[in-house]
């Protein structure tokens, strides 16, 4: 969401797409883009409309505030999730109607989370194949690295603090808990990748948010 928050603040422009989960949009905009962009429209309706809407020279900005979503309650629902958001992106980035000066950084943003199995297996070959290393890249990757696990730590105390601010045991539990499942994470980001790259484009998997509470 930084990168998002940073483009909508500063440049007012969805130079890395959008996030449509909580939205406020004017009418007539709304009804001038239009979110029935067809089938590639379809999958990650959200970044479509705002490719579409940033075509037609539409400004953006980030609302402060906090509000809460529920995430997939299982792992294959999460990995449906990250498959149809990369196909959808994928959709997005080739389409005809969209031109390259307004998705140039979508693209390399699609492009470096295709190529993640990739830079995943630099994980276990660089020990086994060292070669010299370049401190300026050693220090982008490094930073790349932590700002990707504060984001889970912040994510977690983001989710959970407003419910357990007085046990505080509980909260450090699940901090180390969310650390500790990164590895999982990874695994399906790229399971994701992998399927939602060789796998079919037309398919949107709706994930069940519901809760069933059941009375024992």
């Amino acid at each position: 969401m930084g990168k998002l928050r940073f483009t909508f603040s500063c440049f007012h422009k969805p130079l890395f797409g959008w996030k449509g989960s909580f939205v406020v949009t004017q009418a007539g905009a709304e009804r001038r883009v239009t979110f029935d962009h067809g089938m590639e429209g379809s999958i990650a309706e959200d970044c479509f409309f705002s490719m579409i809407a940033y075509r037609d020279g539409y400004t953006f900005d980030f609302i402060e505030g906090e509000m809460y979503e529920k995430s997939p309650f299982t792992f294959w629902d999460f990995l449906q999730q990250r498959k149809r958001w990369l196909q959808g992106i994928y959709l997005t980035v080739h389409s005809k109607h969209i031109p390259w000066k307004n998705k140039i950084l979508l693209a390399l943003s699609l492009y470096a989370w295709a190529t993640m199995p990739l830079t995943t297996c630099q994980v276990f070959l660089c020990p086994l194949f060292p070669l010299p290393r370049w401190p300026v890249t050693d220090a982008m990757v490094a930073l790349i690295a932590a700002v990707n696990l504060y984001m889970y730590v912040f994510g977690v105390l983001k989710s959970f603090s407003h419910k357990y601010r007085s046990n505080f045991l509980r909260l450090v539990l699940y901090l180390l808990a969310g650390i500790v499942t990164v590895p999982f994470n990874v695994l399906i980001e790229n399971t994701a990748v992998v399927m939602g790259m060789y796998g079919q484009k037309d398919e949107f998997y709706i994930v069940k948010k519901d809760l069933h509470i059941i009375d024992v």
